[in-house]
């Protein structure tokens, strides 16, 4: 109606679609409780008017031309002017525009583009806020929506968002300060302690903080909303039933209180009177079993005949107003105490996400008066070096860049501000860090990398156990800062707890990683999934380690069975595409795949490469049709394998792979058949070759033949009892893996095939399996510690040696595994005196001046402990004189 009489003057607001032209869209959008549905019974309504776009003029009509913009405020004056002027006493709504850009300040309707680019220049977080519950109402509906998908990245951060509490935390402020006394604020049941708006704040906060990551939980309405956030786990199921409770309750109020007023209000009666009436509205007696007790109690009370007949109507009214008085103080006293249950149970829950900060204790003054002196070089170096740190000009510089940003991205003064409210911890957590330095680089690192924005120092300061594990993790791997810094999304990783479980079993891996291979159909799609999720996961279990919340025992298990998992995606990625390219529907046979060394025992450790060996079993030998035959097929197969496990992609590689341990080693066939295998082991195999074989496992591959083939690995592992002849032959192995391997000198020591290393307890162990597994099946255990514990359990180990072999298994294999989350390579390898050794003692747990001295001390006592047991052990099984 309105923009017909408007065409009527001006002609159409048109714009050029192809070869034709078209209306203008224009299209009114409910913010607020009209928006998110919710309106009370004299609620204004928010609006916001929106046009397409600026294109020419109008077509004209009999007051000529206009341009679009003029055109469509005339719309926006007339439909507001319609809608909300008293016409014959009355209106259809009162409209409220202060939530347009700019606000009052701002033109009454604005393009499309106009707004997005207000938003995206100038928007702050209660606009962000309010967008919530935006919603295309009348007009052009498809332009309304068009504008929230293009708004949604202000509205929804692709980062956590905890800048928001503070913006939520002034606007409340600002409500309370409005309400001036708290006397007022008891009485407004909105904006007062407890009231509708701190229900809003916290759902919105929660909204914002978490709906960019997760999209379920966009929801406009308010119990919707608190439903999603509960499902998503940022809220917890008490609190949504206290926050829906007490909404129902407080909306409840407000409309009662609007129905007898007639206007817009959320202001409790100042009298008991007026209490008394909204509570009898609200009927909250006829809900209190024990007041509706009393009054027949009360009544029950029936008095003696002879007393009945002298009862006179005054005594009657007397009986009445006792009565009245009754239901009148209960209903007063049952609405306040009900009231004020409410909202202090949400005003405790407000509280928790709108904490203050700590006040500042001696020690955090002195690290800000670091930053406040930050300009004065010769100071600040003197403060670092006392907190610690030792490449203090790189520190000094990486220090200058946090508080400063970036160099094309300067700090806000907003953010200077919270820095200086999350210095004290910060600097406290990097000073406790195993490295510093690193721990102060990474996090400079990970500050340019994302933008000086105030956002992400908010959540850390909101989130002191994140800032605590993010320091943690940068100084004590360079390795998992590196992942962390080319994935800073993977930060929810660190504050959502349901994304860090810290166990994760092989069937749960598996059945993530083939849930998102599913989702894609590329085959580089999919080389990208494998790395990506094992990166993900490689910093999950980091994280753990790293503060200590897995041991190393259960490091390796988590490793083996992201390992495992991996394998299993390439192979049937690898299977597929194969099978795709030869134009194939099956395959000519079955084929596993058997982990050897660390993955087949179970003992992965950081950067560990697969040792694998392939095995296929084919009743035909070529594939239906005489196309392949199965050799090839399957030595296709495997070369695709390994390509997608170690192909370098944008993503990285996923694992590396060593064949070597197959039946003729570099010279033998990449794949064997069953057959070939075991003809191999009766004819040809060494005692060596038989000791790898005990930590043989089938990791992947086709099921049917698993059974077969741990069966096979396991008798010709065990088939014989080695002899002295045997047992000299691993030791001379033993010996040239330490003199071409180790290469140690007087300051240069190496943990695994070192003198006293972990090689030394692990060929021991696997020459006494050798030496009884054949008689003895409770020895053959793949991995070290279970095969420890059951040479000690069958008497094949006195308890001294037991005790001390597994106590210094465990303290090389943790200093291994602190070596090897460091970098992203196999390292084994220590050197006295210098920094590293430093370090690396820090993060091992050794604290002081003294702690690298302190870790070789200990390393030369295990080692020397490790190999005189070893040469006693191996003498003896050669027949030697000690």
């Amino acid at each position: 109606y309105t923009r017909a009489r408007l065409r009527a003057a001006y002609g159409e607001a048109v714009c050029t679609d192809g070869e034709r032209l078209r209306p203008l869209g224009f299209v009114i959008l409910g913010m607020g409780k009209v928006g998110g549905v919710e309106l009370n019974f004299s609620s204004d309504i928010d609006l916001i008017y929106l046009y397409e776009r600026d294109a020419g003029l109008t077509t004209g009509g009999r007051k000529g031309t206009t341009d679009p913009r003029t055109f469509f405020t005339h719309l926006a004056q007339e439909l507001t002017r319609v809608l909300s002027d008293l016409i014959c006493g009355g209106r259809v709504f009162r409209v409220d525009l202060r939530l347009r850009p700019d606000g009052v300040n701002g033109p009454l309707v604005s393009s499309l583009p106009h707004t997005l680019l207000y938003y995206e220049s100038w928007g702050q977080t209660w606009e962000r806020a309010a967008l919530l519950k935006a919603r295309p109402l009348a007009g052009d509906k498809e332009l309304g929506e068009q504008f929230l998908y293009d708004i949604s990245p202000f509205v929804f951060r692709r980062y956590l968002d905890f800048s928001t509490i503070d913006d939520l935390k002034e606007m409340k402020a600002r409500v309370e300060r409005a309400l001036r006394s708290a006397e007022r604020r008891s009485l407004n049941v909105k904006l007062g302690r407890g009231g509708i708006r701190e229900i809003e704040f916290v759902t919105q906060a929660l909204q914002l903080i978490h709906a960019g990551k997760d999209p379920r939980v966009r929801e406009r309405s308010t119990l919707p909303a608190l439903d999603r956030l509960t499902e998503g786990h940022y809220l917890t199921a008490a609190d949504r039933d206290t926050l829906r409770d007490a909404y129902r309750f407080l909306r409840q109020v407000e409309h009662k209180l609007q129905i007898v007023q007639d206007r817009q209000t959320h202001t409790l009666p100042d009298t008991e009177a007026g209490i008394r009436a909204l509570a009898r509205q609200l009927r909250l007696t006829e809900q209190k079993p024990e007041v509706r007790s009393q009054e027949l109690e009360f009544r029950s009370q029936k008095p003696e005949p002879e007393v009945n007949r002298s009862i006179s109507d005054s005594g009657v009214r007397t009986l009445d107003f006792a009565l009245c008085t009754l239901h009148s103080r209960d209903e007063v006293e049952v609405f306040r105490s009900t009231l004020r249950s409410h909202t202090e149970a949400v005003h405790q829950i407000f509280l928790s996400l709108f904490r203050a900060p700590p006040p500042p204790d001696a020690q955090d003054a002195e690290i800000t008066a670091l930053l406040q002196e930050l300009r004065h070089e010769e100071r600040t170096l003197w403060r670092l070096q006392r907190l610690g740190f030792r490449e203090l000009t790189e520190s000094y510089r990486h220090l200058q860049l946090l508080h400063d940003g970036p160099p094309h991205s300067p700090a806000s003064p907003k953010r200077r501000k919270i820095l200086y409210a999350l210095a004290p911890v910060l600097f406290r957590e990097v000073a406790r860090a195993a490295d510093p330095d690193h721990a102060l680089a990474a996090m400079a690192s990970l500050i340019a990398s994302i933008g000086a924005r105030s956002s992400f120092l908010s959540l850390l300061r909101e989130n002191p156990s994140t800032l605590r594990t993010l320091i943690n993790l940068f100084g004590t791997s360079a390795y998992l800062s590196q992942i962390f810094l080319r994935h800073p999304e993977l930060l929810d990783s660190l504050v959502r707890t349901d994304l860090v479980r810290v166990h994760k079993d092989r069937a749960t891996l598996q059945a993530e990683l083939a849930a998102r291979l599913a989702e894609v159909e590329e085959f580089e799609d999919r080389l990208d999934i494998l790395r990506r999720y094992r990166t993900e996961e490689f910093l999950r279990i980091g994280i753990n380690d790293s503060n200590g919340l897995l041991d190393v025992t259960q490091v390796s298990r988590q490793l083996t069975g992201l390992a495992e998992a991996c394998l299993t995606g390439a192979y049937d990625t690898a299977r597929a595409a194969l099978l795709r390219q030869l134009g194939l529907t099956t395959i000519p046979g079955r084929l596993v795949i058997v982990g050897m060394g660390k993955l087949g025992a179970g003992e992965l450790n950081y950067n560990s490469d697969l040792d694998l060996i392939f095995i296929y079993d084919s009743a035909n030998g070529t594939e239906p049709g005489g196309q392949i035959s199965a050799q090839e097929f399957f030595t296709k197969l495997v070369q695709r394998l390994i390509s997608v496990l170690q192909v370098q992609t944008r993503e990285g590689y996923v694992y590396k792979i060593d064949t070597r341990l197959r039946p003729s080693g570099r010279s033998g066939s990449l794949v064997s058949s069953l057959a070939a295998f075991v003809r191999y082991h009766q004819t040809s195999s060494q005692w060596w070759e038989r000791q790898a074989l005990i930590k043989a496992r089938v990791v992947a591959g086709e099921a049917t033949l698993r059974e077969s083939v741990a069966e096979v690995l396991e008798r010709w592992a065990y088939a014989r009892e080695i002899d002295a002849a045997g047992v000299a032959e691993i030791d001379r192995l033993r010996s040239r893996m330490e003199q071409e391997l180790a290469r140690e000198r007087a300051d240069y020591f190496n943990i695994k095939t070192g003198r006293g290393g972990i090689v030394d307890i692990e060929f021991l162990v696997q020459m006494l399996q050798l030496r009884y597994g054949w008689r003895l099946p409770a020895l053959r255990q793949r991995a070290t510690l279970p095969a420890l514990q059951a040479l000690h359990a069958c008497g094949v180990l006195p308890t001294d040696d037991f005790q001390m072999l597994t106590r210094g298994y465990r303290f090389l294999r943790t200093v291994e595994n602190r070596l090897r989350i460091e970098r992203d390579q196999p390292v084994e390898a220590l050197e006295s005196g210098g920094e590293q050794l430093t370090a690396l003692a820090r993060r091992l747990g050794y604290e002081g001046d003294d702690a690298a001295a302190r870790l070789l001390a200990d390393y030369q006592c295990q080692r020397e402990a490790i190999r005189a047991c070893y040469t006693r052990w191996f003498a003896r099984e050669k027949g030697e004189e000690q």
